[in-house]
């Protein structure tokens, strides 16, 4: 996971400075709920005491005023910078990728199809976009406001604490089990991906041709093959993840319920007040949120590097050299000696022999097919 995180980091380049704002924001965003759950203290202590005072009701009004429009502020803050991080991280990398074609040998082309680098910038990168700034932000921020909550349980009952991370404990190792798990399946799907575009788009640019010879119906056999690989290796990522997500629900769900009837047996025997056993009562409904926002990080950190990787693996593209001396050329002759030539597997030219002299005009012919255009 560190690696993973290294990587990311090192891959956000200049919008990593948008990033670090919105994690310190999305900290100041729970603190902002940390005013909530004290509005709602001030209405418990209240309602325990009996105290109809409108100073209570007035206290707790400034509380909620404060948090509503923290959560308001810090959000929308946190938002337009993971949106920019995002958007211009994206960009950024069809740009040099967009260079990086201008120099490529032409061969590059032969081996590589245009639809393989045409899915890396669109959906790909789309990924990233999406996906990147906001799994960082979810991982870090949800990781922070987690400790913030669980000190605050700390602070009303340290038994009450120990449950919760307890449940937080069970449910990170829960994370890292289905992490490991998606690290092996989520480059397949990403491999889906990416191919599908492919295809289609290979299927498009030829839809003039299969409708001139009356093809249709014919020439989508890879078109179907793309699509029910994709939908196979989307559906067994989501067949894989299910259950653990289904397990990270229920321990929560057990933590939560746990710490409610540790809440009542502890004000029973008399070890806890009715202040407190009602306070924690209402915060095993709150106080798992940010835990659930890194959980949701992690879900989405392996396909988050899978995407970064094949960006890369595309950017590391052969230059041609541009470095070389320029040579003056005495003898403008074109001479073949024994050349062969294939594309992909199929030959086309076959040991040929060819001499040109300068300065001449040389007539190509023969029958259709014979590598005429190939030969010149």
């Amino acid at each position: 996971m560190i690696g993973t995180f290294k990587k990311i980091w090192e891959f956000s380049g200049e919008e990593r400075g948008n990033i670090n704002k919105s994690v310190a924001v999305s900290f100041l965003n729970a603190v902002f709920h940390m005013f909530e759950i004290g509005a709602i203290y001030f209405v418990v202590m209240a309602l325990a005491n009996g105290d109809q005072d409108m100073k209570t009701v007035w206290i707790s009004l400034a509380f909620m005023v404060i948090s509503i429009i923290g959560n308001a502020v810090t959000s929308r803050f946190s938002k337009l910078q993971q949106t920019h991080a995002g958007y211009f991280m994206a960009a950024d990398r069809r740009v040099s990728i967009g260079n990086r074609l201008k120099s490529v040998p032409m061969g590059f082309f032969n081996e590589n199809s245009l639809g393989e680098v045409t899915g890396v910038c669109t959906t790909v990168l789309g990924n990233i976009e999406n996906l990147v700034p906001m799994t960082l932000v979810n991982i870090l921020g949800g990781f922070i406001g987690t400790i913030v909550f669980t000190a605050m349980i700390l602070i009303f009952d340290w038994r009450i604490g120990l449950i919760a991370a307890a449940g937080i404990i069970v449910y990170l190792l829960v994370v890292s089990s289905m992490e490991k798990k998606s690290a092996v399946i989520a480059p397949n799907s990403q491999k889906s991906q990416t191919a599908l575009v492919e295809t289609v788009l290979e299927y498009v640019q030829g839809m003039g041709v299969i409708k001139s010879f009356n093809l249709s119906g014919r020439g989508d056999k890879n078109l179907q093959g793309a699509l029910e690989y994709n939908r196979k290796s989307n559906l067994g990522m989501e067949q894989l993840m299910t259950p653990y997500t289904i397990f990270q629900e229920l321990v929560l769900q057990v933590a939560g319920i746990g710490m409610m009837l540790a809440a009542v047996v502890f004000w029973i025997n008399g070890t806890m007040t009715l202040v407190n056993a009602l306070m924690v009562i209402i915060m095993s409904f709150l106080v798992f949120g940010q835990i659930k926002l890194f959980g949701m990080g992690i879900s989405m950190l392996r396909l988050a590097d899978s995407s970064i990787e094949r960006t890369l693996q595309t950017e590391d593209m052969e230059q041609m050299d541009e470095s070389g001396r320029a040579l003056a050329v005495k003898k403008h002759d074109i001479v073949f000696d024994n050349v062969h030539f294939s594309y992909e597997s199929k030959e086309i030219l076959h040991g040929i022999n060819l001499q040109i002299p300068d300065r001449t005009t040389t007539a190509v012919i023969g029958p259709s097919g014979s590598g005429k255009t190939t030969l010149c």
